[in-house]
């Protein structure tokens, strides 16, 4: 089942809303298991790719998550560890924490149109 991105960007913040940062293959594998990946849709590449061997950081939803992360923090609902700019170490920001209580389809609303901007 393929997921949009902005589902995709609700499983991040979910799994950030322990306020502790996190990295992009860690909140990847979280995400995966949030939405119950199989073990196909998660070595799924794309096509375009020429690998020999499937890792996690060459997968689709790792790029997915990947370009997501980068959204949210453009957004300011994520932000980098401090000194680590381009290392994928990042932890949900105040405005990210104000959307944990909300429902998903609040979230939806609220985020959509943030992410689109930064997703094209």
């Amino acid at each position: 089942m393929k997921r949009t991105n902005i589902d995709i960007a609700i499983g991040i913040l979910d799994t950030l809303q322990d306020a502790e940062y996190h990295t992009i293959t860690a909140t990847t594998l979280k995400v995966a298991k949030y939405f119950h990946f199989t073990k196909n849709e998660m070595n799924e590449i794309y096509g375009s790719r020429n690998i020999s061997s499937t890792t996690i950081s060459n997968t689709k939803i790792y790029t997915q998550v990947q370009l997501l992360i980068s959204s949210l923090r453009k957004a300011k609902y994520v932000k980098d560890f401090p000194g680590t700019k381009n290392k994928g170490i990042f932890i949900i920001t105040d405005k990210g924490l104000k959307l944990i209580p909300l429902t998903p389809t609040e979230i939806k609303k609220q985020i959509s149109e943030e992410i689109k901007k930064y997703t094209k």
